[in-house]
């Protein structure tokens, strides 16, 4: 299988990456100490089913490349700085179990991609974290059970017209 490179820069200014093998299902990037990362490459990565993103210093992370991870099952973002967080790329990842965002500085997340994880099993966020979601979906009747139990937490918006 191929190789393939993860960039990040850590609080020092220095650029350094981790390499991957492209058949990898367990991709651990804690503790690295990350301002920025590129997780780009794990496009190739169609097998990823945990990725680990945990106490680093990133503000922001462009999920995107994730919709292209099918088979993912955990995504651990938990103890970062993350102040915004667009969970959209993760409604293609029907697989998802498990979702870590607490421990950021997350004001409000827009939980409406989650509708269409119905494995999802665990969301882990902070009880002082808004959570958003487009009103049609309040008549959706196939929730993942972890979603029901936040029913009443949820703050439903009117979608956006386009």
């Amino acid at each position: 299988m191929a190789e393939i490179h993860v960039w990040y820069v850590n609080s020092t200014g220095q650029e350094k990456s981790i390499s991957v093998e492209s058949s990898e299902r367990c991709v651990n990037l804690d503790l690295r100490d990350m301002i920025s990362v590129d997780i780009l490459p794990l496009i190739w990565c169609r097998n990823l089913e945990d990725l680990t993103i945990r106490n680093n210093k990133l503000k922001e992370i462009d999920i995107s490349p994730l919709s292209k991870c099918p088979t993912l099952q955990a995504l651990r973002l938990n103890n970062n700085l993350l102040e915004r967080l667009d969970l959209s790329p993760l409604a293609e990842c029907s697989m998802l179990e498990e979702l870590a965002i607490q421990e950021n500085r997350l004001k409000r997340v827009d939980i409406s991609p989650l509708f269409e994880c119905h494995a999802l099993k665990e969301l882990r966020h902070d009880t002082s974290v808004t959570l958003l979601a487009d009103l049609t979906l309040k008549s959706v009747g196939s929730w993942p059970n972890v979603l029901m139990d936040r029913f009443h937490r949820i703050l439903w918006k009117v979608p956006a017209e386009t």
